[in-house]
């Protein structure tokens, strides 16, 4: 896990995550790649994989800007 950049798509497939309701835990980046693939968001899957928390944590903060989500976070 490292710092990588945040694109834009790994933003918007992240909120339409958010969107559908299917997170449980935003902050269980675990849960959050699994249901990536089943969406068939494989740039998102791959940033959750490859990303340190932090920068894990800020895309989920700008998802949750772009859904109009309140996420808890750390």
């Amino acid at each position: 896990m490292t710092r990588i950049d945040i694109t834009e798509t790994v933003v918007a497939q992240l909120a339409e995550l958010l969107d559908s309701g299917e997170i449980d835990q935003p902050t269980n980046w675990m849960g959050t790649q699994f249901l990536a693939q089943d969406f068939g968001f494989d740039e998102l899957a791959t940033f959750v994989f490859e990303a340190d928390a932090a920068t894990y944590y800020e895309a989920v903060r700008r998802a949750a800007q772009r859904a109009e989500t309140d996420v808890e976070l750390p």
